[in-house]
Parts: C-alpha cells; structure tokens; sequence
C-alpha cells in the first residue's frame, strides 16, 4: 500500500471555492433556464398527479406530486413552478455524493471529480436536474441512504449500541421515502442484503432483528403505497409487476435490446458508459480491492453492491422484456465515486484519459442538446419524423392551446357545459389538461388502463362536446379509432403545424367530437 499523502491541499479556500462553484453555479443556471421551454410529456403527467392530490397513482408513487405542488404553490401553475424542485434536489444529491466521496476517501480530488462526473453525464446533469421526475426524490433518498448505510457499516463495532438503533431506524425511514418516490427504491433491501451477506464482519447482522425491524419500518412510512393499492385492487402493483418484469411473458427481442443498450449509452455518454463498466468489472473482479490506495476493500464493496445490483437488474431483465433506459440509474449514480476513485491512480494512466475525455465528451453533449433546444441549429432531413428531435417535445402545446381557444371562440354553439378536452394517448391528454387549465375537464379515451381511469370520470361527459387531439408521434383519427356510435359525429379540423426556425418541429391533429354517446373500451355504467 502506498504511503497515504497529505488528504488536503494547504490552499484549502481554493478546494472550499471550487466545491461551492461546481454547485452552485450550475444550479444558479438551471433555475434560470427551466422556465423558458414548455413541460415534457411526463411532467405533464406529474402535473396532474398534483393537482389530483392522493395516497398514490396508478404508475408512481406520491413524492413528485408533492413537489410540483409545493413548487405551483410557490411559484404559480408555470414551467417554472412545475420544474422548481428538479435543480433543487440535484443540488442535494450532488451535496451528499460530495460527502459519501469524503467518506469514501477524503482527498479533494476523488470528492470533485464526483462532483464533474454526476455533472458531465447527460443523465443526471441535464435531464435529471432540470426535468422534474420521480427519481429526483428518488436520488436524493438513495444517496442519503446510501450514505449513512456507509458510515454505520464501516464503523459499526465502535458505534455505541444506541447510536447503532439510530442508524437502523434512520436507514427504515429513508428505505420508506425512497419507496415514496420510485418504486425503483425497493433494490435498496436486496443491496443492503447482499452485502452484509458477503462480508463476513457483518454477516451476523443478518441473524439479528435490527435489519428486519428497518425493513417494516420502511414498509410502515410506505404505508400510503399499501392503502391505494388496497383500495383500487392492487391496481399500481400489477401494473409494475407487468411494465416493469415483463407481465405478457420473456421474450427476447433484438430492436427493444439495442435501444436499452444504446440509450443508456446516450443518457450516459458514449464514452462514461463504458468507463463506468470499465472500473465496476475491474473492481469486482479484484473483490473491491484497489492496491494502490489507501482505501478500505469494505467501502468499496459496499458501494460496489448498490452500483451493479440495479444495473444487473434491470439489464437481465431487459434480456428478455423491454425496459427503459433510465431504469438503472441509481446504479451508474452509485457508481460515480468509484470512477473518481481512479482519478487517484497512477499519473499517465489510460483510465484517467478516458475520465476526462469522457467528461468532455458528456459535457459537450450537454451544450448541443441546449444550444438545439434554445437554437435548434440541426435541422433533420425531411423523411425523418418530427419526433426523432426530442428536443420538439418541449415545444407547441402552449402554442395548440392558443389555437383551441380561438377555435372554441368561432364556435360557441358547439361549447358545451361541461364541455371536455380528450386524447388516445395519456401524455398528450396530460398537456391539454395543463395549457388549457382544464385538468377536471380532460379525459384519455384509451384502449389500456392509464392514470386517468382514477380520476375524471368519462362517463359524466355522455351527451356532451369535446375537442380531441392528437400528434404526429401518437396519430389518432377518432373517427375510425374508436367504435361506431361512440360519437354522432367526428368534424376533423385542418392539421396545426408548429414551426421553429422556420421549419415543422411538430404536427397537431385537432378534431370536433359532437355527442359523446358512450365511453369506449370501457363498460357502461
């Protein structure tokens, strides 16, 4: 083991400034910019999980609902408002990964490349801290968790019994709040389990109650998971159970693995993604054993555990049923310190080549996604579809709801009280509902269950009006769509082109919907 260096630099100010600039800055900077481009069609979504207060949805817990709640409260029913906890809790998260690399090995340069890493990768610095998500929550209570699971751990023969009890019921707390935000939070119990089980100075601990008692602790605070689900039948556990695990049966699919493949290699960048393989499989080769720092195996294990186990996961599973490629996040999240780790290694070393050229690469392609965003200097070939830019999907539905007003003006005899907003696909209904500030008033007339199915109910509009909408990503004609007599009649409108720059970014398809007659794909009441 080489001779442990002095931990921190004698101009500690500038380590304190660099820190307190790799924080603060970035954030000063995206509460400036997520005002200024229209909400995604998830937090759309999530917007209508808090204006539609409840113990849980159909497809998440409640946490985000809160949060965009409290942010409207504080900021108004805007963009803003929507998205004002995204950079907050990123700047949390990117605080407690800061500590877990001092705890981890406190030397300056392991805890502000942590800080660089969870930055560069686009996942986390770019659409994780400027898009309001479930897993913005998530992130902060899995760090946290993660953070005092590794000073308990590490230490835990020279904690005193009572301050061993606290930990316990502070780790069954955190346990619960990150089932409160993501179901995703449940790989916390398996992790911690997993490595108590491989270590042999802990391994007894599983022989005693304290673990046990955390776990019911977690299940206590998640209760309101418990009571939603018993009241509408288990109806979001099911749901999970087959999005998540593959409901319909495994089956192993080329086009669904290359686009889990490839869009985590997007999310991550190209070149961060293979290095965080890089040093997981080194590490777990070795046993968590770094030779050439003074750090102890335990820590690295420990961290080893909660980085791989939700990649492993998610990606077996997507073997055989298709995933999104966010899924595994909390797993390359974990993993940050790890790579920063190798920062620490031998000057001249390839691995910490490829890190920074890694991060370049990250951080740049953070900037061309704003510079499109805000510029949108590429211009797709027009066989492309639309969509494909994903930077459209922030543009048009405030723009549409201009259009629906004014249409909705030239026809007042068709307005009818009530009078309803519809779509086939959830998350376009999710967007009339917030531009049009018609949430009690927007239904999705869909063949699937969706979130909607728990609130308004279809069936109070029969005999009532409507606009339906649909887009050139989710194209609906309701006319031949849905069932004969669903509607006297379906008057289509002419198609809303929105340009930007001059050129199509989006297609809205806008039809009259005369005399709802009956809720399709649905019983009748």
């Amino acid at each position: 083991m080489r001779t442990t260096r002095r931990p921190w630099p004698k101009r500690s100010r500038t380590f304190l400034l660099l820190l307190l600039g790799i924080l603060v800055l970035p954030t000063l900077f995206r509460l400036f910019v997520i005002g200024r481009f229209d909400l995604g069609n998830d937090e759309a979504h999530y917007y209508m999980y808090a204006v539609h207060p409840g113990l849980s949805y159909f497809d998440h817990p409640f946490m985000v609902a809160l949060l965009i709640h409290t942010g409207m409260a504080l900021s108004g029913t805007t963009a803003f408002g929507v998205r004002l906890f995204a950079p907050v809790l990123f700047f949390l998260s990117s605080l407690i990964l800061a500590m877990i690399a001092l705890v981890l090995l406190p030397r300056p340069r392991v805890v502000l490349w942590s800080l660089i890493l969870v930055n560069a990768i686009p996942l986390f610095g770019y659409l994780g801290s400027m898009l309001i998500l479930p897993d913005s929550a998530l992130s902060v209570f899995w760090l946290l968790y993660i953070l005092v699971a590794l000073v308990l751990f590490t230490r835990y023969e020279e904690i005193p019994r009572g301050s061993r009890a606290q930990g316990w019921i502070i780790l069954g707390t955190l346990f619960g709040l990150s089932l409160l935000s993501k179901y995703n939070g449940i790989l916390l119990a398996p992790a911690t389990a997993l490595f108590l089980l491989t270590t042999p100075r802990l391994r007894g601990l599983l022989k005693s109650p304290a673990p046990y008692l955390a776990l019911l602790l977690g299940v206590i605070v998640a209760t309101p998971l418990l009571l939603w689900n018993i009241e509408n039948g288990g109806a979001s556990f099911l749901f999970q159970a087959a999005h998540g695990l593959g409901g319909g049966g495994f089956h192993f699919d080329w086009v669904p693995f290359y686009q889990m493949v490839f869009g985590q290699v997007g999310y991550v960048s190209p070149i961060l993604f293979f290095v965080i393989a890089g040093v997981l499989w080194t590490l777990a080769r070795k046993g968590g054993a770094i030779s050439w720092l003074p750090v102890s195996r335990e820590k690295v294990s420990f961290l080893l555990w909660f980085a791989l186990f939700p990649l492993l996961f998610f990606n077996l599973i997507g073997l055989l049923h298709p995933i999104l490629p966010h899924w595994p996040a909390m797993g390359y999240l974990t993993a940050i310190p790890l790579v920063a780790l190798f920062m620490e290694s031998r000057e001249g070393s390839g691995t910490r080549t490829w890190i920074v050229r890694g991060t370049w690469l990250g951080i740049v392609m953070s900037l061309l996604v704003t510079l499109q965003l805000f510029f949108r200097p590429v211009l797709l070939p027009a066989r492309v579809p639309l969509w494909v830019d994903i930077t459209n999907d922030l543009f048009g539905f405030r723009r549409l709801a201009v259009a629906i007003r004014a249409e909705m003006g030239r026809h007042p005899d068709l307005v009818t009280t009530p009078f309803f907003f519809a779509a086939e696909h959830f998350n376009t209904a999710d967007e009339l509902a917030f531009y049009l500030g018609r949430p009690y008033h927007t239904i999705c007339l869909s063949q699937g269950v969706t979130q909607f199915d728990f609130w308004t109910d279809p069936h109070r509009m029969i005999g009532k009006n409507g606009l339906f909408v649909s887009t050139d990503k989710y194209r609906v004609d309701p006319a031949t769509y849905y069932p004969r007599g669903t509607f006297d009649r379906v008057i289509p409108l002419s198609p809303l082109v929105i340009l930007r720059r001059g050129k199509p970014a989006r297609i809205f398809y806008l039809y009259w919907l005369i005399g709802l007659r009956q809720v399709p794909f649905r019983p009748q009441h």
